[in-house]
């Protein structure tokens, strides 16, 4: 079995006084897809929001690569590495694709890596480099799924 690369362990989170979360635990594995299930309200957003810090965590722990990132502000979290996509075909609608790819490479200081990173997105999806100009609203709902995969 592949090492985790996420682990959360006994997460107590919510909001206000409620609890949504009550000593959770879960791990993703390097290399494995890792899905939560489950019915509307029962709490997957909410452990989203809490690895990310956009929930207090008020017990338990977030770990990341082996680092304890729990309580993290968000920003520390996604410089890290870790990433999220929404679900739907959630993109910047009057901005071109271009535009929307280059919004996921804010974190990155490197002229060259983002390049790099452009030209290869570009190489596996070449309907974005044909529409590269085109605002991201007007994409299909197939091309915008690219789109925000390849941002990722």
């Amino acid at each position: 079995m592949s090492e985790a690369i996420l682990t959360v362990e006994n997460l107590v989170a919510g909001y206000g006084n409620a609890n949504v979360l009550n000593g959770i635990s879960v791990q993703a594995q390097d290399r494995a897809i890792t899905c939560l299930l489950g019915a509307n309200g029962v709490g997957k957003s909410t452990l989203i929001k809490a690895i990310f810090g956009l929930v207090p965590v008020r017990q338990g722990t977030v770990r990341f690569l082996g680092q304890d990132i729990t309580g993290w502000e968000t920003h520390r979290v996604v410089a890290q590495g870790l990433a999220s996509i929404p679900e739907g075909n959630r993109v910047f609608p009057r901005m071109s694709v271009l535009d929307n790819l280059m919004a996921g490479a804010y974190l990155e200081r490197s002229r060259a890596k983002i390049a790099s990173r452009l030209e290869r997105v570009m190489a596996l999806f070449p309907r974005l480099a044909e529409r590269r100009d085109q605002f991201a609203g007007t994409l299909s709902g197939e091309s915008v799924r690219c789109c925000r995969s390849a941002a990722g």
